[in-house]
């Protein structure tokens, strides 16, 4: 059961981010739930002393400057607006300072050598966040960021090739950097889904004889 200042956190979250962003931290929000209880089932010791309500808080606040401030180092700001809104609600001074500290590392990569130094609250958020990147949706996204970005450049097969070959790298990337167990499983299918379709979109842009 939520409680009163998980309820408040979570309509000031809607109030800020809008319908859309707030669809997505919810989804967020949800796959930490999912990614939590997976870990508990598997019986993880950490995860038998997780702080969920400062993960659900902070999964609900990560990205809550970007509507004022965008995404440039969102979550340092993130941080700072997450900091003030818990001290309007009273909320412990030590349960503020866990919020801030796993937004504040929830866009860090950490080597997999290191992951168990890192608290699992910040390791879930991470990859809860980063889950639905991992997806064909996420592709067509990247396209549309870079049209934006390039509106004058002509976009011919082998330059869009190279974005496609860009994305497939990030997307490699992204996956080998997720910290949990259920979270790699979880991406495991639609990633390898998504790099089956980008080899063959490639492939076709440049022309290559299918085998």
């Amino acid at each position: 059961m939520e409680t009163d200042v998980v309820q408040a956190v979570a309509q000031h979250a809607e109030e800020t981010l809008g319908k859309e962003g707030f669809r997505y931290v919810s989804a967020v929000v949800a796959n930490c739930k999912m990614l939590a209880l997976d870990l508990e089932a598997r019986g993880d010791e950490e995860a038998a002393h997780l702080d969920m309500e400062a993960l659900t808080i902070a999964a609900y606040l990560h990205d809550i400057s970007t509507a004022s401030y965008g995404f440039q180092d969102h979550h340092i700001k993130s941080a700072e607006l997450a900091v003030d809104f818990l001290r309007e609600l009273d909320v412990p001074e030590e349960r503020i300072r866990k919020v801030e500290q796993i937004i504040l590392a929830h866009t860090t990569v950490v080597p997999a050598e290191q992951r168990r130094k890192v608290p699992l609250e910040t390791r879930i958020l991470y990859d809860a966040d980063k889950l639905g990147r991992l997806s064909g949706l996420a592709v067509v996204t990247s396209l549309i960021e870079f049209g934006a970005r390039y509106p004058n450049r002509a976009v011919t097969s082998e330059v869009l090739a190279a974005i496609l070959r860009h994305i497939e790298e990030r997307f490699v990337e992204l996956y080998q950097s997720l910290n949990t167990a259920p979270a790699r499983e979880l991406a495991r299918d639609k990633f390898g889904k998504t790099l089956a379709f980008l080899d063959g979109v490639i492939e076709h842009l440049s022309g290559a004889t299918p085998v």
